[in-house]
């Protein structure tokens, strides 16, 4: 190993060990909370202000792919299922070599923290003659055991395994042209001009998915509101409710706002969106992606967890995309794989479900509500809307191929609600339901 480095000139070699430090100091902080795992990762990358910015990206890449791959990678090493982790020094090695590292220099950094690089060379045949296929899939795609069951039991060994390999892929990126100032055609020359290359979304009509690696947000385009970056699957959502001209619209969670600019913009500036949620901080960011988008027909408004809405209903359409496991996300999420458990599936639902209650008398006779998540778990979406529906006789199902029509249901769900997936459309994995009010 010292002989090695003696080939490289200082800076290289000092640049490399750096580069490490911070990929192992950042995965250790990380890892110590994974509900924090997000914010601490953003932080610590924001302040290695030592890293240059090819670095930082790379830093960046192996920190998410050791939260991503790290059952698979403590496997690889030899770890016994259930035993400590091997340590992130470790981790990040055998990730490395994955990577097309240098086998030499990594062979020997593992044999000096006591680890064969050999059994990283046998861990595919390994993983496969584990013979439980919930626990072979859980270490191949690096997931947890309860949530691979809770897949397999949903939807076979098959699809369960190309649903958790999508989930492990990096997501695309997708930009949505803000209509109000902008077509896609237009954005995507815009865009080019601006050293962005990009092609049209088949499933949506204003998303583009963009295929330069660069900060968009520091684009002018960006600043001047043309595009939000949303998801296609998301756009979809806001496709499905459908705003009528000239209605209103309640947002009852809105977070930052995507679905509520989306809406607003399909309304082409008319009508009336009251857009809510329990986090103040998030209202405030969609107030400031309203100005940027030339947006002046939504009212954000803070609300708690429990009382009388008093909102000004009712309302043409609600939406409720409720709070959920970000099963569908997790490809954005890695860290929510293990941040999760069985208790999380036992609890969302009830909360998903008491939304939907609260919602209810906010929708006009005739009006719909619409119920959507982030989640591809049955627990969270069919049960839910069947759940609200036994309870509640005034309200009926509406088909999507009534919205959108039947080609286009079928391409993003069953025909009857929104189903996506990161395997079958490469988006991430949504569902929405809606109903009306009879």
């Amino acid at each position: 190993m010292a002989q090695r480095v003696t080939t490289l000139d200082h800076d290289a070699a000092t640049r490399a060990g750096r580069v490490r430090g911070a990929i192992v100091a950042l995965y250790a902080r990380a890892a110590r909370n994974w509900q924090y795992a997000p914010a601490e990762i953003a932080r610590g990358l924001r302040d290695a202000r030592q890293l240059h910015s090819r670095e930082r990206r790379f830093v960046s890449e192996a920190v998410h792919g050791l939260v991503r791959l790290r059952r698979r990678l403590a496997f690889a090493l030899g770890a016994a299922e259930g035993a400590a982790e091997p340590s992130p020094d470790a981790l990040y090695l055998a990730w490395l070599r994955g990577e097309g590292g240098d086998a030499r220099i990594i062979a020997d950094e593992l044999l000096r923290l006591g680890h064969r690089a050999e059994r990283l060379d046998d861990a595919v045949a390994r993983i496969a003659a584990v013979a439980d296929p919930v626990q072979r899939l859980g270490i191949e795609h690096s997931f947890p055991g309860w949530l691979v069951a809770r897949f397999v039991a949903q939807l076979g060994e098959a699809q369960a395994s190309a649903f958790l390999a999508a989930s492990n892929v990096r997501a695309p990126l997708h930009a949505r042209a803000n209509r109000l100032k902008i077509d896609r055609d237009a954005l995507a020359a815009r865009l080019a001009r601006e050293g962005v290359e990009s092609h049209p979304l088949e499933l949506v009509p204003d998303g583009l998915e963009l295929l330069s690696h660069q900060n968009v947000y520091a684009l002018e385009a960006f600043r001047e509101g043309l595009f939000e970056l949303q998801d296609a699957a998301s756009q979809l959502v806001a496709e499905a409710v459908a705003p009528p001209p000239r209605g209103r619209v309640l947002d009852l969670c809105a977070g930052a706002g995507g679905k509520t600019l989306h809406l607003a913009a399909l309304l082409a500036g008319s009508g009336r969106i009251t857009a809510c949620d329990v986090t103040a901080d998030k209202l405030e960011e969609l107030r400031k992606r309203a100005r940027r988008a030339g947006i002046s027909n939504v009212e954000a408004k803070t609300i708690t967890r429990e009382g009388t809405l008093a909102l000004g209903g009712p309302f043409d359409r609600v939406l409720c995309d409720a709070p959920c496991t970000g099963s569908g996300v997790m490809r954005r999420n890695p860290e929510a794989r293990w941040r999760l458990g069985p208790g999380d599936l036992e609890e969302l639902p009830r909360v998903q479900l008491g939304i939907l209650h609260r919602a209810a008398p906010e929708v006009r006779a005739g009006g719909r509500l619409i119920y959507a998540t982030c989640s591809v778990l049955a627990a969270e979406n069919d049960a839910v809307v069947a759940a609200f529906l036994e309870a509640n006789q005034d309200f009926e199902r509406v088909l999507l191929k009534e919205i959108l029509g039947s080609a286009r249901a079928l391409a993003i769900g069953d025909g009857d609600v929104l189903r996506t997936s990161p395997a079958r459309q490469g988006t991430d994995g949504f569902f929405c339901a809606v109903m009306r009010r009879r």
